[in-house]
C-alpha cells in the first residue's frame, strides 16, 4: 500500500510543480492475451515533468479497451475475460536523455497506476473457459466485477527527432506489467456429461484483471 500510495504522490506532484514539456500523441495498447486497443480523443498527453535532460515526468493516455485477461482464476485461459471497457493510464517515470547523431533517446522508467472505467466481464469467453475446464456440455454464467485501482511498472524507450528547438517528432515503445484485483463472485448454471443441472455459486477474491504487454506511440513533443 505505502508503494502505491507514494505511486500517487510523485504522479500528482509532477503534474502540479513545472510543465516541463508536453507531447499529444497516438498510443495503441498490445496486451498479452489481450486485443488491440485503440486510442480515443484527447489521445495521449505524456512528458509533463520536471528536467530536461533527466529529471521525472507524468502524463495521462485514455484507452478503449476491447479485452484484457485475468489471473488467480482455477485455470488459465490465453483469451481476454473482460471488457469492452475505457480506461485512464497515469504514469510516473524517472527519465535520462541521450544524444545520438541526429536524435535523442530518452529512457525511462518507473510506475503507473490505471483505472478501468465501468469494468465488465466478456461473457461469452468466460463461459466457454469455465465450460471447457469443468468439462459441462453447456454453461451460464452471472458474475461482477468491483471496480478498483490499479498499479503497475513499466519501462521504455523513446527516440525524438528534433524539427526546431520547440518541436520535435517523437517514436516510442514501453513494457507494462501490472494488475488490479477486482475479484469475481457470482453463480452458474451448468449441464454436465451426465445431463445433471449444476448450479454453483462463485467467489474468487483473489482475481485480478492483468495488464500486461506494450504500449507504443507516434506523436509531437513540444
Amino acid at each position: 500500500m505505502l508503494q502505491k500510495k507514494i505511486l500517487l504522490f510523485v504522479s500528482l506532484t509532477i503534474s502540479i510543480i513545472c510543465v516541463r514539456a508536453q507531447g499529444v500523441s497516438f498510443s495503441y495498447l498490445i496486451p498479452k492475451n489481450g486485443y488491440l486497443s485503440a486510442p480515443v480523443s484527447p489521445f495521449s498527453l505524456r512528458g509533463i515533468g520536471i528536467g530536461n535532460n533527466a529529471g521525472l515526468e507524468t502524463g495521462f493516455s485514455l484507452y478503449n479497451i476491447p479485452g484484457l485477461s485475468m489471473d488467480n482464476l482455477p485455470f488459465d485461459s490465453d483469451k481476454p475475460l473482460t471488457g469492452p471497457h475505457f480506461s485512464v493510464l497515469v504514469p510516473a517515470e524517472i527519465f535520462i536523455k541521450i544524444p545520438v547523431s541526429d536524435l535523442i533517446v530518452k529512457l525511462s522508467g518507473g510506475g503507473f497506476t490505471w483505472w478501468n472505467i465501468t469494468s465488465r466481464i466478456n461473457e461469452g469467453n468466460m463461459d466457454r473457459a469455465f465450460r471447457d475446464f469443468y468439462s459441462y456440455q453447456i454453461i451460464n454464467t452471472n458474475m461482477s466485477l468491483d471496480n478498483k485501482l490499479g498499479f503497475g511498472w513499466l519501462a521504455g524507450i523513446d527516440f525524438d527527432f528534433p524539427i526546431n528547438r520547440d518541436v520535435s517528432i517523437n517514436f516510442g515503445g514501453h513494457y507494462l506489467d501490472g494488475g488490479v484485483k477486482t475479484g469475481l463472485n457470482g453463480s452458474y448454471v451448468a449441464l454436465d456429461q451426465n445431463d445433471q443441472v449444476i448450479n454453483e455459486s462463485i467467489n474468487l477474491p483473489d482475481a485480478e484483471i492483468l495488464l500486461q504487454g506494450i504500449e507504443l506511440s507516434i506523436g509531437v513533443q513540444f
